[in-house]
């Protein structure tokens, strides 16, 4: 009986330490059971600032981010550094709150620098917070606990450093880092989705200022050959288009104002697609008349046969629009153009802000001074204009002939200048 009396207790005790061995190993399951879900919950939560924030204020949107990740973990300060341009010193672009200690420039290509070396390295860097050197100008660290620097990879390219410190010198776990490289991974991805939104609606407020003055062809070659829109100009030939509605000046005071503009609207609306159509440049409406020109930004060899081509479509038109103006009892339209060829200085003039895409130069004034003598719905064009298309013109539609007038005399020019009349076969 005594046997069996020992043989049962040490059943008991083997049963005990089988439970005691069971329960630790269910704790630590439920534990990590229970931060999986922790962690889960914080990607969850993050991934919804996405779709709930307003993409384009990067500055709010990590912030909202980091207040996520440090609401659900022990660390009492996250802080978001990008590289400048120059990639030799980190400056703050978020923080997980307000209060958090003043951040400086982290200046880099320092061996003792834990920035630097998991930029480096490309590798999380632990260290207490004894144990950082940093000039006494550098107010982010503080003297306890440890801090994390994670480095921020867009395809392994270091951009930048997330910087997390814990109450605890012993706070960073393996795990603990391994989910925190993954929450850098998703700043990541919020950074880059920013930028991108960004660029796009860079590129959607400057195509809307481009489609100002070009036609849609025009505006792809422009991003196409991935050039900044800038300030200044450049030398190019042109062929220069004035095209101004004759005697409207002195009729519209006889029309009421609402009215005139009106009439103004519905040429220009009709006369612009024709331009474009052509690949030329609007400049500017000026009253009743504008400015076109073929060559700048995007050049060929037919720019002077599209001006030609332009101008007879816009006598054309006029025609048209006068037949649906009478039904109304509008006046009738004329259109006086003239034209000239000659090399202009191109390009964005006026602020950052506010560009016009516009020519400057003598053969602008030529051509709109040519302009000013032609007759109702009538083309003029200078000699250059004429030796650009000589041995072209059966390419445009409409053309008949040159008809040459007599030399004539600009104002302002010392010499007279021979013109030729369009002939248009309409």
């Amino acid at each position: 009986m005594k046997l069996d009396s020992n043989t049962n207790k040490k059943e008991d005790s083997q049963l005990r330490q089988e439970r005691d061995v069971f329960k630790k190993q269910f704790l630590k399951m439920r534990s990590n059971y229970e931060n999986k879900i922790k962690e889960l919950s914080i990607l969850k939560e993050l991934g919804n600032t996405l779709r709930t924030s307003r993409v384009y204020d990067k500055a709010t949107l990590l912030e909202n981010q980091l207040q996520i990740v440090e609401k659900y973990s022990s660390l009492s300060t996250i802080f978001l550094l990008l590289l400048d341009d120059t990639e030799e010193r980190l400056h703050c672009i978020a923080k997980s709150h307000k209060n958090s200690p003043k951040i400086l420039e982290l200046f880099l290509g320092n061996d003792n620098n834990p920035a630097w070396q998991a930029l480096q390295t490309k590798e999380p860097v632990v260290i207490k917070a004894t144990d950082i050197v940093y000039p006494p100008a550098t107010e982010i660290f503080l003297t306890q606990g440890a801090y994390l620097f994670l480095p921020l990879l867009d395809k392994s390219r270091p951009i930048g450093v997330c910087i997390l410190h814990h109450k605890s010198e012993n706070g960073f776990d393996p795990n603990q880092i391994r989910f925190l490289g993954l929450v850098s991974d998703h700043m990541v991805t919020t950074i880059l989705i920013s930028r991108f939104y960004k660029q796009m609606r860079n590129e959607e407020k400057q195509r809307s200022l481009l489609s100002r003055f070009f036609s849609q062809t025009v505006i792809e070659k422009i991003f196409s050959s991935k050039e900044n829109i800038r300030l200044g100009g450049e030398r190019r030939e042109i062929t220069v288009l004035f095209a101004d509605l004759s005697g409207f000046t002195a009729m519209s005071e006889t029309i009421e104002q609402e009215k005139v503009v009106e009439i103004l609207n519905g040429y220009f609306s009709r006369i612009t697609p024709i331009i474009f159509k052509h690949h030329g440049t609007l400049d500017k409406f000026m009253g009743d008349g504008l400015l076109a020109f073929f060559g700048a930004p995007i050049s060929s060899e037919g720019d002077s046969i599209n001006a030609v081509q332009t101008a007879i479509e816009i006598v054309r038109e006029i025609a048209n629009i006068n037949q649906q103006n009478a039904k109304k009892n509008w006046p009738t339209l004329h259109v006086s153009i003239g034209m000239n060829t000659g090399e202009v200085v191109a390009g964005y003039i006026g602020s950052e802000d506010h560009l016009n895409y516009t020519v400057i130069g003598d053969a602008v004034n030529v051509a709109q001074r040519i302009e000013t003598i032609a007759e109702y719905d009538t083309i003029l064009v200078s000699e250059a204009v004429r030796n650009k298309i000589i041995d072209n013109t059966s390419e445009i539609q409409g053309f008949h002939a040159f008809t040459p007038l007599p030399p004539q005399r600009l104002k302002g020019k010392e010499e007279s200048i021979q013109l030729y009349r369009i002939e248009t076969a309409l």
